[in-house]
């Protein structure tokens, strides 16, 4: 039977996983095909892409950050510190999504479809940066979170 450290472990591993995956996904696929699309194109592609991943994303953040907390609480050394690292990291990109980039995709979001805010070639540019610093930091919370797993085995 499996405790309620490990589950929690599981937990963590699987939802950050997860959040990293999309969060890569859209790096490397969106991002390129964004950049390259008329704006036009790009408001339309983005509106629906964000309306798709816009609440998965900090549910999965948060379900990681309660596994990790749980983990890294009842766990010793090496992997509490990584646990602990990972979960600040999940924290810090979570609410910059919600401070940062939430703002932009509300943009484009509350406008009809097809319909550009004020501005929209500055608020493309601005994601684009964002969200790349973004998947560097969820990388990192991904590879302590990982690593915390690993070092407790």
């Amino acid at each position: 039977m499996m405790t309620l450290v490990q589950w929690s472990a599981w937990l963590m591993v699987i939802c950050c996983g997860l959040f990293a995956g999309v969060i890569l996904t859209f790096q490397v696929e969106r991002i390129n095909l964004w950049a390259r699309m008329p704006i036009e194109q790009f408001a339309v592609d983005f509106r629906r892409s964000v309306l798709r991943v816009d609440p998965m994303q900090p549910i999965l953040g948060a379900l990681a950050c309660i596994g990790g907390g749980y983990f890294a609480w009842f766990s010793l050394g090496t992997p509490r510190l990584l646990a602990w690292v990972g979960v600040a990291l999940l924290v810090v990109i979570v609410v910059a999504s919600i401070v940062i980039a939430e703002p932009i995709n509300s943009r484009f979001r509350r406008l009809p479809e097809g319909q550009l805010p004020d501005g929209a070639e500055r608020y493309r540019i601005a994601w684009r940066r964002f969200h790349t610093a973004r998947t560097i930091f969820t990388l990192a919370a991904f590879a302590c979170c990982a690593g915390a797993v690993a070092a407790s085995a």
